[in-house]
């Protein structure tokens, strides 16, 4: 079912909700390997999940930056 609502929804409202899950969730498991002393296995998986969230960031970078010259071009031209 989550899968099925993150592809229908459009690339600007899925990726900073899927950046602001990783970056929660990264942050939890991180907590939960300090304060609770749970392991490497935690601190492997938040690793993993700030590695997916940092891609996601550079990938919505790139397209607000494509976007913002798309429309700078189209503004230019006459």
């Amino acid at each position: 079912m989550l899968g099925l609502i993150l592809r229908v929804l459009p690339f600007w409202v899925r990726e900073p909700l899927l950046i602001v899950f990783g970056v929660v969730f990264a942050g939890f498991l991180f907590y939960v390997a300090a304060a609770r002393e749970g392991g490497w296995a935690a601190v492997g998986i938040g690793a993993g999940v700030v590695l997916f969230t940092a891609v996601r960031i550079h990938t919505v970078r790139q397209a607000w930056q494509a976007r913002r010259l798309l429309k700078e071009a189209g503004e230019a031209a006459p």
